[in-house]
C-alpha cells in the first residue's frame, strides 16, 4: 500500500513539475503622445515628445467630458513644435471639459 501511495505521489509532482513553464515577457508597445482638442479631437502641436506605452496626460477613460490625448505611430517635424501623423492608435477622453 505504502509503495502505492508513494508512486502516486511521484507522478503526481511530474505531472505539477512538467505542467510549469515560463511565459515570454510581453513587451508592451508605446506610441507617440499628443493632446487632443477638447471638442473637435484634433491633435495639438507640441515642443516635447513624449513617447510611452500609457497615456502620459492622466486621462480618464469615460467619454462624457470630451477628447484628451491621443496615441499616434508616428510625428512631423525636426524640431519643436512637433505634429501626430501616422495612425492615432488609441484615444483617451477626459471627465471634464
Amino acid at each position: 500500500m505504502k509503495r502505492k501511495i508513494l508512486g502516486l505521489l511521484v507522478v503526481a509532482l511530474a505531472v505539477s513539475l512538467s505542467a510549469y513553464t515560463n511565459l515570454p515577457d510581453k513587451k508592451a508597445t508605446a506610441y507617440y503622445w499628443f493632446p487632443l482638442d477638447s471638442y473637435s479631437g484634433f491633435p495639438q502641436a507640441v515642443n516635447t515628445l513624449v513617447y510611452s506605452p500609457s497615456d502620459p496626460y492622466q486621462c480618464t477613460n469615460w467619454a462624457p467630458g470630451g477628447y484628451c490625448a491621443g496615441a499616434f505611430t508616428s510625428y512631423s517635424g525636426t524640431r519643436a513644435p512637433y505634429s501626430a501623423t501616422g495612425v492615432e492608435i488609441m484615444v483617451d477622453y477626459s471627465l471634464y471639459y
